[in-house]
């Protein structure tokens, strides 16, 4: 089966979305951009896909060849192998910048055909002759002209069939001439002034190929025409008689069109004399290179008036709900799309409730499932695309379908589902999710809301699903206890030997929780010369295995939502909170490492016991850096560098030097210099496994959060920028935290060590410490009083 990309090109408004409708025989307006169907010519099938293109946001230059927008809607716009190009009767703004059109598509050997839309209105009224545009000579290289008309749907199929005709006698003459085809760039002079290669726009302006279309996702960057627009309405306010409709294109007419269009883009052009007939408008703009017409990105900056930066259209802000949703129901072409999926449903809350994107899910599920038009293996694959996305929200974010409509919604969207077998797998899944995690948590009250006038069915189902959960969660692990008592006394799953690989990837976030929980500092122990010899005589990477383990643990108990919520709610709201706990865990156990080091090396009295423990932690944070554990390496490296230990110059001056050049070089990992530059880059290239350094990403979502709007314009449109940014940080978290650690295996006597010793937590008590084992001047007289000791008589 053929696939042919059919543009529809037209100014706003004169009935694209109409036109695809009719020929699709749907009751709906299309959802998007981008309509894929069955079309047969001769009893032969072919995919045809309708792209609808706004004309407004074309740069069109006659002398050259049309050049296509990189991306529709977030997806890369697939070659085109021909266009129907739409105009109003009604308005003869719509026809304005048609001549352009169709001398670019010419130049691109695309075959165009012109289609008069409205026809069904009295003569009178139109404001556009479709006959005399036909014989018009600036479009007789179209392949036809048709006239639609709402009683007559059949014009339409007959306009795609004969376009459809067309591209496939294109395409096979295209085949029979592959030579010339390679040879199209070589230096051979041809009459058509090549296209410029897209390097060549990319290197004028990157925006000139990322245009959005119309209903496109404007997030891309917006490229405004340099047609005036004022030009084109002060033209059709102009007086004229509507007596009968004539051609619209007379030639002074369009001349003017031209020369205000040439005038708007920067370049002077004189008016002709009065006493010489006006040329050829199409002839014109290809009589030089001095008059020819330039795009915006020709004009240098310096050089560019204000009248021309003025007359620039705006560029639409923000996108709307809508967008967003047919995004993220779409065929996942690349990584950006699946990026796009996991960004969007962990912080659509911001501007949504869950309600308002499940029932614009089920909207768009209801209309392909009563599109008559589509193939039934295309609709299913569209229907399992989308009960995919429902599933993956159902399981990532079970707490958003806890209040009660939301949740009844959710089984009765399962039990249709159940009906069709082949969609019964994923019902089996959703069902379970349903009953065993569809429980009230941070996320069924957070931001925009379900609405919770039914307090009471929703506690009473609170209730019940606890209870139900809790006794699950009983079941479940009595055979690790059982085991656990059998082998030792600890409460902790990690004290079996070997691997714990399985045991991580198994764990639910309910047990990173629960673990987690025991991970907090007891003070227990105290901190004496024995626990400094048990210290030195455990391996460095059993420690460095047991700070990771820990924070692997910790780090996992978060949710990705709770990074979001601790920077955007206030005191308050971060009380009520319950899961928010796992982030100020984490934090705090960030800053007891710190301090736990620092009381480690300042243990002891002499200078050569402490140089020994320095020279200990400073290999630990190597072993720390090669497990890609960034969050334990910047808490030992904090405890090093800290002030306590950093003016300790005896202590230093007895640190290997090899050793000090390896800690210098994490040193500079780990440094502040352009905004963390170094461990940014080896964030980004760090296999997984890997713990982030919490206390920056923090920070960034703090930036993020803070420096943009959520919502854009008149508040009505969101501001996705924003979110990307947001994005840009979450991401690399949601995917480490899907890669355990295989090879961790807990240490008992290293756990002991860094969490249950009693120590000094004050900063001033540390320093005083410090400086009672080495003050300024013990410091510099001591090397002294060794080499001379007469002078301390």
């Amino acid at each position: 089966m053929e696939n042919y990309n059919i543009a529809i090109i037209g100014a706003t408004g004169v009935g694209k979305s109409s036109f695809v409708k009719r020929v699709t025989g749907s009751a709906h307006a299309p959802f998007s951009n981008a309509t894929s169907m069955r079309f047969a010519i001769d009893n032969v099938n072919h995919m045809i896909t309708l792209l609808e293109l706004d004309l407004e946001y074309f740069e069109l230059t006659p002398s050259r060849s049309i050049r296509w927008p990189k991306q529709i809607n977030g997806h890369i716009v697939p070659q085109v192998d021909a266009a129907l190009i739409l105009y109003d009767v009604l308005n003869k703004v719509s026809v304005d910048d048609l001549p352009q059109a169709v001398a670019a598509l010419t130049n691109s050997n695309i075959p165009a055909i012109m289609v008069a839309c409205k026809c069904e209105h009295p003569r009178e009224k139109w404001r556009v002759d479709a006959d005399g545009m036909a014989k018009h000579p600036a479009f007789k290289s179209c392949v036809g002209h048709y006239k639609l008309h709402a009683k007559d749907p059949d014009n339409c199929r007959l306009a795609l069939r004969e376009i459809v005709k067309a591209a496939t006698s294109q395409r096979k003459e295209v085949e029979f001439e592959p030579f010339f085809r390679r040879r199209a760039g070589s230096s051979v002079k041809s009459n058509v002034t090549p296209q410029r290669s897209q390097e060549d726009v990319s290197e004028q302006g990157s925006t000139t190929s990322d245009i959005p279309i119309l209903k496109g996702f404007p997030d891309a960057p917006l490229l405004n025409n340099a047609r005036a627009k004022s030009s084109r309405e002060s033209l059709s306010s102009s007086p004229r008689s509507t007596g009968s409709p004539v051609p619209y294109y007379e030639e002074s007419r369009t001349t003017q069109n031209y020369n205000s269009m040439l005038r708007t883009s920067g370049i002077p052009m004189a008016p002709p004399p009065p006493t010489v007939p006006a040329p050829s408008p199409l002839l014109d703009v290809e009589e030089s290179d001095a008059d020819s017409f330039h795009d915006s990105v020709d004009i240098p900056i310096l050089q560019r008036s204000e009248d021309t930066m003025g007359d620039k259209q705006p560029k639409i802000q923000g996108v709307t709900f809508d967008e967003l949703v047919d995004r993220l129901l779409a065929l996942r072409l690349s990584r950006a799309d699946n990026n796009f999926s996991d960004v969007f449903l962990c912080l659509y809350r911001k501007f949504a409730s869950p309600s308002q994107l499940f029932g614009a899910i089920l909207r768009r599920l209801e209309f392909v499932r009563d599109d008559k038009t589509q193939h039934y293996l295309s609709k299913t694959a569209t229907q399992l695309r989308i009960i995919e996305v429902v599933a993956k929200w159902v399981s990532l974010y079970p707490g958003d379908f806890a209040r009660p409509v939301t949740r009844r919604n959710l089984e009765d969207f399962i039990n249709y589902l159940t009906h069709e077998p082949i969609f019964a797998i994923a019902a089996q899944h959703m069902r379970r999710n349903l009953h065993l995690n569809v429980v009230e948590d941070d996320d069924t009250g957070w931001a925009n809301a379900d609405d919770s006038s039914d307090k009471l069915a929703s506690d009473i189902l609170f209730r019940d699903m606890q209870e139900v959960a809790e006794s699950i969660g009983t079941i479940r692990f009595d055979d690790e206890a059982d085991s656990r008592a059998s082998g030792c006394s600890d409460v902790s799953p990690f004290d079996r030997n070997g691997s714990i690989s399985s045991q991580f990837q198994l764990h639910s976030l309910e047990e990173y929780d629960r673990e987690a929980a025991l991970l907090e500092p007891t003070e227990q122990l105290p901190m004496n010369k024995f626990r400094y010899h048990i210290f030195m005589d455990i391996p460095d990477d059993d420690i460095a295995d047991e700070l990771t383990r820990i924070d692997w643990i910790m780090f996992s108990s978060i949710r990705i939502r709770d990074f979001v919520r601790h920077v955007s709610l206030n005191a308050v709201e971060k009380e009520k909170c319950n899961s928010l706990k796992n982030v100020n865990r984490m934090i705090g156990h960030f800053n007891h490492i710190a301090k736990w080091v620092a009381n480690m090396i300042l243990l002891r009295e002499k200078a050569k016991h402490r140089a020994q423990m320095l020279e200990k932690f400073m290999n630990i944070a190597l072993k720390l850096r090669q497990l890609n554990n960034y969050n334990g390496l910047a808490a030992v490296l904090a405890g090093i560098n800290g002030t306590s230990i950093h003016r300790l110059a005896q202590t230093r001056a007895l640190v290997h030097v090899d050793i000090q050049k390896r800690f210098a070089r994490l040193v500079i990992l780990m440094g502040t210099q352009k905004s963390h530059f170094a461990y940014r880059l080896a964030w980004e290239n760090s296999p997984l496994p890997r713990i982030p350094f919490i206390p920056l990403h923090r920070r960034d979502l703090v930036s993020a959060e803070e420096g943009s709007k959520t919502f854009v314009g008149d508040g009505d449109r969101i501001n996705w920028k924003k979110f990307e940014v947001l994005g840009d940080v979450l991401l690399p978290i949601m995917k480490s935290q899907g890669t355990a650690y295989p090879n961790l295996v807990k240490h008992d006597a290293a756990r002991e060590l860094v969490l249950d010793c009693r120590m000094p937590t004050d900063e001033e008590e540390i320093y005083q410490r410090s400086v009672q084992l080495e003050s300024s001047a013990a410091g510099a007289a001591e090397p002294a009083k060794r080499k001379f000791p007469w002078f301390a008589k």
